[in-house]
Formats: structure tokens, sequence, C-alpha cells
């Protein structure tokens, strides 16, 4: 038998040499190289010696269980293809997967027992294995994010405005973009919100990050999206919430630009901490009286969401990504989201889901009634030139605002 390139070597470890035999010819007929064995010491050395590009995992071994395995290929730092195999059931499978990918670990899905071929070879194609996104080799990593930092970009106007489109799951057009800050930084590049929101938040300076952010997201939806129904979403820190002269700059901000206040949508995070809950109540209920939408964020990651769904006037929710991302694998995640549109329209909610990779999960979230969608199957977050250049032809989906 003709062996597969180098490159696909398939390794199992499992305790049923029956199961284990028919694994190896599967993948055979699919071009790989196989082995399997019942000893997790000889898996291990099979690992370092023979580097195989694919692994399987079953979880439920008489010596060590298969998420021990795991955590010693994630503590080697293993960069091949990890599948995660049991007949204990989608729920014990889903979690081991999960924790398998959380501790970095390239895990393309489940194989529960009994499988179909069909699935194995689905796993095993190059089509399931996406590597992680890497940082540009020249960025320098050790650069620090200061307030002294920070405070110098913001003063530089350094802090610049992503968009990522918004689309009908229904239609498949776009009906609006979210917003996202980017800051240039002149040496390094650009450098994610995540890495100097927080930092904005805890030293006070989030108030005036929050200006300039919305101030240029606005004056450039204005310019092409003055007097249509499209929407543009602004991502608020609870920590400016309660500036009593925001929303009163935001009026202004729409009357300047033509803007009406129902074209926005203010995001706040669902896992943001809530200090002051009726102080909360008051400045969001100001917000939708002068007309703003106000979307619930990442909404599912929580402890506290029926609470704040229950006290504070949202008009929208956003189904965090971790439950869209896994739907196509998960009959779990299909079933939250699915509830959480259900949750959502008995509430009157508008509902959108971010996370979106594959036509699969579009056209699901369509078939459970969602509203809309954003993820990188529709577009990435983009300059404002190349937002609309995308508008006027979307490489993906066939629609425009």
């Amino acid at each position: 038998m003709t062996l597969g390139p180098p490159d696909k070597r398939l390794l199992v470890l499992d305790d049923d040499a029956d199961v284990s035999f028919t694994i190896c010819t599967i993948a055979k007929g699919a071009g790989h190289d196989a082995r399997a064995t019942t000893s997790a010491d000889e898996f291990l050395h099979l690992v370092a010696d023979w580097a195989p590009s694919h692994l399987i995992v079953d979880l439920a071994m008489p010596e060590v269980d298969g998420v021990e395995i795991l955590k010693r290929l994630a503590d080697i730092a293993f960069d091949g293809v990890v599948i995660v195999a049991s007949g204990l059931g989608n729920r014990v499978l889903e979690a081991a997967g999960r924790a398998a990918a959380e501790n970095g670990l390239n895990v393309s899905g489940v194989l529960g027992k009994p499988f179909t071929p069909n699935r194995l070879r689905e796993l095993l194609s190059d089509k399931t294995h996406q590597p992680p996104l890497k940082a540009p080799e020249n960025r320098p990593q050790e650069f620090q994010v200061t307030r002294q930092t920070l405070t110098a970009g913001l003063a530089e106007q350094q802090i610049g405005v992503y968009y990522q489109p918004k689309v009908s799951c229904a239609t498949e057009k776009c009906i609006g973009f979210e917003a996202l800050a980017r800051w240039h930084h002149p040496d390094i590049g650009i450098i994610l919100p995540d890495r100097f929101i927080p930092l904005a938040e805890d030293t006070g300076l989030i108030g005036e990050l929050t200006r300039q952010v919305f101030g240029q997201a606005l004056r450039w939806f204005a310019e092409s999206f003055r007097g249509t129904n499209t929407t543009i979403a602004l991502n608020m820190s609870v920590r400016v919430i309660a500036d009593a002269g925001l929303s009163e700059w935001l009026m202004t901000q729409c009357q300047e630009l033509g803007l009406d206040p129902h074209q926005i949508v203010l995001e706040i995070t669902e896992s943001s901490s809530m200090e002051n809950p009726i102080m909360m109540l008051e400045f969001l209920t100001q917000f939708r009286i002068k007309g703003f939408s106000l979307s619930i964020d990442d909404f599912g990651v929580g402890y506290s969401s029926l609470i704040q769904l229950a006290r504070l006037p949202f008009s929208e929710m956003k189904i965090d990504k971790m439950f869209i991302i896994s739907a196509p694998q998960s009959e779990e995640s299909q079933k939250i989201a699915a509830a959480i549109v259900g949750l959502a329209r008995a509430l009157g909610l508008l509902v959108t889901a971010e996370g979106v990779e594959d036509q699969w999960t579009l056209s699901f979230l369509a078939e459970i009634g969602c509203d809309s969608a954003q993820g990188y199957f529709i577009a990435r977050p983009m300059s404002p030139d190349d937002t609309l250049s995308w508008l006027a032809n979307p490489p993906v989906i066939d629609g425009g605002c």
C-alpha cells in the first residue's frame, strides 16, 4: 500500500484495537500514513519520534484518561491537528474538546462513537484545520502599553476605527456596521483593543478615547449613510455611561452630522461590572429616550444575563461568538443559540450573532430566526476605505447597504 505524504501522518490512541484498525484503514484510504497504539507511554514516544501531523485521542483509557493526555500534548506545544474521540456522549466530548482548544491545541473537532467514515474523513481533511492567526513577524512583542504611551497616542490622534459589516440573516444583505477601535502606533503597527481598552478604563482615559472613536466613526458613517436605514454599532464601556455629558455630546454630534439617533446602536458588554445598578438604569433609560438603540453584547457568558435583561432597557442582544463558532460541530451550541433567539423574540428584542465563519452557520441562523450576523465569513474588520470598497463589491455575499 502506498503511504501518504510526510505531512499526513495519523497517530491513534484507543484501547479498542478494532476501532483503531477501522480508523487507520479509513485514514490510509484518505492518503494518510496511520499508526495506532493502546499505550499512553508509547503514544507520547511516537508523538516525539514519529512527528505525526494528526492525532486521535480516545478519552476513556484504562491507564490514564484522555484529558490528561491532551494536557501533556499542550505542555509540549504539539502543533498538529487533534481529534478528540469517545463514546461517552456529546457533552463530555465537546467539553474535552473545548478544554484542549483553550489549552492551545489545534482541535479540528470531536469524533463520537459510533462514527461514520465520512465524519472521520472530514475531520482529517485540510479544510478542518485553520491555524490561528499570528502576529506579524516584525511587530516587537516587548512593547508595553502604559498610561504614558496611551496618553501620548490619544494626544497624537493615533487611535483609529475599523468597521465590520453586519448582514441580515434572511437576505444576506448588509444592514450596518460595528465600529472597532485600532491603535495605529507609528513604530509597531496596529495594536488591538484588548491591549489598551482595559488600561483606558483603569486609568480614566476611557472618556477621551470614547469621544475620539465615536467622533471618527460618526463622521465616516454620516458621509455615506446619512438618511438611510443602515446602522452603526458603537462599543460603550460601562465606565463612561455615567458621564453626564456623553449623551448630550452624542446628540450634538448627531444634529451636526444630520444623523438620526435610531441609526446608532450602543453596545454594552454583558459581562461588564455594574457597580451602581440604579445609576446604570437611569442613564441607559436616558439614552433610549433620546432615540439610541441599546445592545447587550456577549450575551450568554456572564452571570447576570437574565437580571440585566429584566432591569435594563435593551433593544437588541448579541449572542456571544463562542456559541456561534462552535455551532457547526456542536448540537449543544445550536440549541443554546436557538434558545437565545427565542428569548429575544419573546422579549421583543432584535438579535445579532457574531462569529459567523461559514455559510452553514449563516443559513442556520436564518433558519432559527436570528435577525443579523457578522463574522469573518462575511468580512473582517476593515479600514474606512476598504469598507466602502467591500460594500461596492462584497466578495462573499451578494448584497449591499
